[in-house]
């Protein structure tokens, strides 16, 4: 008789536990690597926000507050789209303001909340989330 030809149950359990823990290896980086893409998207929209503020105190001399996507669009004419955080500035003043991130759609209360990174008037990062950036 000729030998048979294929793989036995052993090799095929074998290739799928390898699978297996390639797989478990990459899911968490997986996951990581879409919350910093996540993040970036936000910096980069409080960055818009944030020059939008600037032109609106430009011609107001004040800057503006605003709680929603409607409001940003309507009272800034910044295209913002809502996508994993939710955006706002409240109690502006004459002379600063506080652009607020928050991941989720809990809008931020201030800049001590979890998953919140903040940019003020002057471009300075504050905020409780372990992606704002450092400069």
């Amino acid at each position: 008789m000729g030998k048979k030809k294929g793989f036995t149950l052993t090799e095929i359990l074998i290739t799928v536990l390898v699978l297996a823990v390639l797989v478990a290896i990459a899911i968490p980086g997986f996951s990581k690597a879409k919350d910093r893409a996540a993040a970036n998207q936000a910096v980069a929209y409080l960055r818009t926000i944030r020059t939008a503020e600037k032109m609106y105190y430009a011609k107001w001399k004040t800057y503006q507050a605003f709680t929603d996507y409607a409001a940003i669009k309507a009272d800034l004419s910044a295209e913002v789209k809502a996508a994993d955080y939710t955006f706002n500035v409240t109690t502006p003043s004459t002379t600063t303001f506080y652009a607020r991130a928050r991941k989720g759609s809990t809008a931020p209360a201030n800049c001590t909340d979890s998953d919140t990174i903040c940019l003020d008037q002057d471009g300075a990062w504050t905020g409780a989330s372990s992606y704002k950036p450092t400069s």
